[in-house]
């Protein structure tokens, strides 16, 4: 009998363990880490919130508000015109409800400070509510 309830106990544990994991968001700096690393806007653009700020100095881009589908096609110009050969996070930290990231995003000779500013849209789920792209 014991070794029964030990093995639906244990049973129990791991079907809770697999469970949590499909349940807890993924960490949105790190998707967005790896989206700037390999240029996929489309990747970045699953975290946008509906509207955004967007600031890209070497566009010419400075959009108080736009949408998140423009906003995607934007930076798909961007990695386009500029695509990645490198970047890194230099700054991450949180409070109780924002997120940020700052970093570089190196494209051939151009290097470029990135700042993306995330805003909790439910417990425990950040969207982008801002990116800021300047030489």
């Amino acid at each position: 009998m014991f070794l029964k309830a030990k093995s639906i106990g244990l049973l129990v544990g791991i079907v809770w363990t697999t469970l949590s994991c499909f349940t807890n968001p993924p960490d949105p700096t790190q998707a967005i880490d790896a989206s700037m690393r390999m240029g996929r806007a489309h990747q970045l653009a699953v975290y946008f919130d509906t509207d955004l700020e967007l600031r890209i100095d070497p566009f010419g881009v400075d959009y108080p508000s736009v949408h998140a589908g423009q906003a995607e096609l934007i930076m798909r110009s961007f990695f386009k015109k500029y695509p990645p050969v490198r970047f890194q996070t230099a700054q991450q930290g949180s409070t109780a409800h924002l997120r940020y990231a700052t970093g570089t995003y190196w494209s051939g000779l151009h290097a470029f400070h990135v700042n993306v500013l995330m805003r909790q849209a439910t417990p425990g789920h950040y969207k982008i509510h801002s990116i800021q792209v300047n030489e």
